[in-house]
């Protein structure tokens, strides 16, 4: 598998917030966000399992990274 280049930041949200303030939030991405395309198989393909995800200003400025489990 290749290792998908960061996306797009296409989905993003911005909750009001204070300085200090805590909310959580919830947020669909689609399969189409989390697929990259596959130059050996000439595709798109959607990665199955655990992957990666970062939360922050930009991909350049991840504040908070976790993963999420693909079906």
């Amino acid at each position: 598998m290749t290792p998908s280049p960061a996306p797009p930041s296409g989905s993003s949200s911005r909750p009001a917030l204070d300085p200090g303030q805590r909310r959580t939030v919830a947020v669909t991405v689609t399969r189409r966000a989390l697929s990259y395309w596959d130059e050996s198989e000439s595709r798109w393909v959607t990665p199955a399992g655990r992957v990666p995800v970062y939360v922050g200003r930009s991909v350049t400025e991840a504040e908070y990274a976790g993963t999420i489990t693909v079906r």
